[in-house]
């Protein structure tokens, strides 16, 4: 048995065609719009583990995914309040 001991590169740059191919193929807007934040982590990590070229994308679709989630609960928040105000 071999371990890979090697230290992975130093991550480069996102590449908006590596971040397309990512969202196309492996995990499409609706799946992780319904997604719960913690399994999009792992699923995100197991990409990245599989498909070394997309380690520069992986973050940044969870960042963008909390970041709506967060942005829109906000305002479903709002909209509760002003439900129960009426």
């Amino acid at each position: 048995m071999h371990l890979n001991t090697t230290p992975a590169p130093p991550a480069g740059m996102p590449c908006i065609r590596d971040l397309h191919e990512l969202l196309r193929d492996h995990l499409p807007p609706q799946l992780v719009m319904l997604t719960p934040l913690q399994e999009l982590e792992r699923r995100l990590h197991e990409i990245a583990a599989q498909h070394p070229r997309f380690r520069e994308e992986t973050p940044l679709v969870l960042a963008g995914e909390i970041k709506r989630r967060y942005r829109y609960s906000r305002f479903l928040e709002g909209a509760a309040t002003h439900v129960q105000v009426a």
